[in-house]
């Protein structure tokens, strides 16, 4: 028998980038797809992934496999074919979409290292190979790690390459599998009865304190945790161990799962009954969970009305099938909240995964996953390549979050990928939202997927809603029963009040604040209720300027304005993360005139204080909150009513359940309204109105307040009245005229380089081509855009140029292109800024 093997090498061929490897005799029954195996290459030995099984090579006498490195598959059949279909569709080498897919632990390493072949160093040599030589002469052969230490924020990589054509140093290039060590606990047993402990402590001092240990580890009657131990007696290490050197503790050692949820104290709960409009939905869903080819089904629910139940009776019914099921969140929401509700129903089954957890934590997840010991995982988009081997139920929510757009190569999209693993399982793929991507929506229209709706907001039962008025004193509620099902209460969405800006300023009123605004957040605060502030922008203000001649400080490496943070009294590139001192004076004419200039979160944080100075404050941005650790603690904090108002941008605007927030103000609609992006409108509206369902979600009833200067745009008009499908309707209108997804599909190619010359002669030497194959295969010139400088002319130092062909199949037409260095192919762009 023969393998066809993947190693992690770029290879031209894109349709078989494999090398024919033998088989040894006593691996022939082991060998399977999937599997990873060190194999000889290029006088190296290199792991791969065994692709597929042969009778017969392709080429004579290929060299036998050297070891197998795991004896389960690292990646299901499945999970084979999607990686081809993925280096298919995105024009990605195949090596790269498998890399993606393995976890930490079993993703290869390139390593660098360089070695002097001379010692000493010609007299003409640039200053930089002369530097990276003689350190090469000080310590020896050194690593790429080492060599970053040792010339740090220097550009070696060129004296790099100068020295290996002189021929004065080798480079030698390789591949290891790192390996993520399991995790080791010392544990402590008690071996000896109660009556033989005083003579055994005889002469120790603080007797009480080791036979505390004694007694914890007899109530235990087991082996328990050094650092258990610790916790529960306040005893020192040397203790425990002078227990063990007294005969009265047996010492041992085992792995330790590292599960992120393991602190986490959860109750499980019963499914609540179904509410008219979610057993409408689940009668529909749990037919297509029993066939063995389901069609994707789009669940179109606003917020509120229940979608997650939804979700968990799919799991459910999917668990007593036999089967795995995969529950996808954007990053951003994947909450304390979300997790909870998986692993109050399934205690014991459910993983997490997210970009926060340690490397350990992600592989011990993987493995359980592997293994059967999982199964659900709720994560983020890296999750959809988990090995489960049973896959009943993918669950994509927010389905329209462009964090499912993976930024780079392979440049996915998780709903496609899902859509085709789905599709290759079995699975029944289903995606919720309240304001669903027009990809979706349309081929909902279209029949490709199943439109499942769940039209009205509930709170829950009536008996429940009865429960929680008497908690709140409250004399009435706002909520009413449905006549279909007496038990069940409903209310309509929050009331939205668009302002015109544009008319507070007529009135006189300069402050960031409408009035109408103002009065809503008085009431509020003097009910104790909670307020959302809500602007899509962080910093304290957007750019800084000077008022005599007009100099704006830019970011040197991006050409975009800095943003001040008043915090740091810095100056921060958003984009890059460069950042320098705030200045006082104006590097092109000396005044000391230099404004600051907008609006962002900070700068808001610092108004709010000033206009309600009582109010407990929480700001909620990416410049506070890196960490799903940090989420967690401002979440929980604004939950728990230790803070009246939660200023913040997008991370506000989805997956948060706050009974007592009911006053939400959007300060401005207009942000990104207007930008060069087609999808513009499309974002804007889903952004608003997935803010404006914050509000109104408990009792005490609510509304959002939305502050503009173009109240006109059709997208903030339909967000102001919660109508998804007159927006999708209008938007779909324009883009089959304009000819934009998703009618046609569009492929953006990125062209970037130090040199803002060559960067445009590269986009119109290609352009050029583009053009005559356009002619060649009888197709209008017209559906090539560009080429033009992006929106983001340049960053980190790179000028950039762009193309954009609109096509009905782009990488069928842009697989013959040979694209030259430095390209980069986006198929489906998120955006095209």
């Amino acid at each position: 028998m023969f393998a066809q093997v993947l190693v992690f090498l770029p290879v031209k061929a894109q349709t078989t980038p494999f090398f024919d490897y033998a088989i040894p005799a006593n691996l022939e029954a082991q060998i399977r797809p999937g599997m990873m195996v060190l194999v000889p290459f290029r006088q190296k030995r290199l792991p791969g992934i065994v692709m597929a099984l042969a009778k017969h090579p392709t080429v004579p006498d290929p060299l036998p496999i050297d070891s197998l490195l795991d004896a389960t598959p690292v990646l299901t059949p499945a999970l084979l074919e999607l990686a081809r279909w993925m280096s298919t569709e995105t024009l990605t080498q195949l090596h790269t979409c498998v890399n993606t897919m393995l976890p930490p632990g079993l993703r290869p390493k390139k390593l660098l290292r360089l070695t002097p072949l001379v010692t000493a160093a010609p007299d003409d040599m640039p200053p930089r190979a002369r530097k990276l030589l003689e350190l090469l002469f000080a310590r020896g052969p050194l690593r790429r790690e080492q060599i970053n230490a040792a010339l740090r924020g220097e550009d070696w990589q060129r004296a790099m390459t100068w020295l290996q054509r002189k021929g004065l140093i080798q480079v030698e290039r390789t591949q290891i599998l790192p390996q993520v060590q399991p995790r080791i606990v010392q544990l402590a047993t008690l071996v000896m009865a109660r009556d033989t402990w005083t003579e055994a402590l005889n002469g120790l001092r603080k007797i009480e304190s080791y036979r505390a240990i004694l007694e914890f580890l007899e109530r235990e009657s087991g082996p328990v945790e050094f650092e258990v131990i610790r916790a529960e007696t306040g005893a020192q290490t040397a203790q425990i161990k002078m227990l063990h050197n007294r005969g009265l503790l047996a010492f041992s050692s085992a792995e330790m799962v590292r599960d992120p949820l393991t602190a986490m104290i959860y109750v499980p709960t019963t499914a609540p009954p179904l509410l008219p409009d979610q057993q409408q939905v689940w009668d529909t869903l749990a037919a297509a969970l029993e066939s063995p080819d389901p069609t994707p089904a789009l669940l179109l629910g606003v917020t509120g009305s229940g979608k997650t139940e939804i979700y968990l009776r799919a799991t459910e019914r999917t668990l007593t099938q036999g089967r795995q099921a995969l529950i996808l969140v954007p990053e951003i929401s994947l909450t304390p909240q979300t997790v909870r509700r998986f692993v109050l129903r399934f205690p014991g089954k459910v993983g997490v995964w997210h970009s926060a957890m340690t490397e350990g934590e992600r592989y011990d997840t993987w493995q359980r996953a592997r293994s059967g010991d999982l199964q659900v995982l709720v994560g983020a988009r890296s999750a959809l390549f988990t090995p489960f081997t049973h896959l009943g139920l993918i669950v994509l929510d927010e389905e329209e979050d462009s964090s499912y757009k993976q930024s780079q190569p392979p440049m996915y999209h998780t709903r496609e990928a899902a859509e085709k693993l789905a599709q290759l399982t079995g699975a029944q793929l289903l995606l919720g939202s309240a304001t669903p991507s027009l990809e979706a929506y349309s081929r909902a229209l279209e029949g490709r997927y199943r439109l499942l709706q769940m039209p009205r907001r509930v709170l829950g039962h009536q008996q429940r809603i009865s429960d929680w008025q008497l908690h709140l004193q409250l004399p009435q509620n706002r909520y009413r029963t449905l006549e279909e099902a007496p038990q069940a209460c409903t209310t309509v969405l929050p009331p939205v009040q668009l302002v015109d800006m544009r008319a507070e300023l007529k009135a006189g009123n300069r402050s960031i604040f409408s009035r109408v605004l103002e009065e809503n957040v008085d009431q509020a605060l003097a009910r104790h209720e909670q307020v959302i502030l809500f602007l899509n922008r962080r910093g304290t203000a957007t750019h800084v300027f000077c008022r005599d001649c007009g100099w704006v400080a830019q970011c040197p490496k991006c050409d975009i304005p800095l943003t001040f943070h008043r915090e740091t009294d810095s100056l921060t590139c958003h984009h890059c993360g460069f950042h320098t001192p705030m200045t006082t004076r104006c590097p092109a004419c000396g005044s000391a005139r230099v404004r600051a200039f907008g609006l962002g979160t900070e700068g808001l944080e610092v108004q709010v204080g000033e206009r309600w100075p009582d109010a407990r404050l929480l700001r909620w941005d990416r410049d506070v909150a890196r960490t799903h650790a940090t989420h967690t603690h401002l979440l929980t904090r604004f939950a728990t009513g230790q803070a009246d108002i939660l200023i913040g941008t997008q991370m506000v605007a989805r997956g948060l359940d706050l009974p007592a927030v009911t006053v939400v103000g959007i300060i401005s609609a207009d942000v990104g309204l207007f930008l060069p992006d087609f999808r513009a409108a499309e974002r804007t509206f889903q952004l608003l109105a997935q803010v404006a369902g914050r509000a109104g979600r408990g009792l005490l009833g609510g509304r959002t307040i939305l502050q503009t200067y173009h109240p006109e745009h059709y997208a903030i008009q339909y967000a102001a009245v919660h109508d998804t499908v007159g927006f999708a309707r209008r938007e779909l209108a324009f883009r089959e005229t304009a000819g934009y997804p998703p009618f046609f599909r569009l492929a953006r190619l990125l062209f970037q380089h130090s040199d803002a010359r060559q960067a445009e002669e590269a986009a119109k030497t290609l352009a050029s081509e583009i053009r005559r194959m356009l002619k060649q295969a009888g197709l209008p010139e017209s559906d090539l855009m560009g080429p033009a400088p992006a929106f983001f002319t340049r960053a980190r130092g790179r000028y950039r140029w762009h193309l954009l062909l609109r096509h009905f199949d782009p990488p069928a037409f842009l697989r013959h292109l040979p694209l030259p260095p430095g390209w980069r192919v986006d198929i489906d762009p998120a955006d095209v800024l």
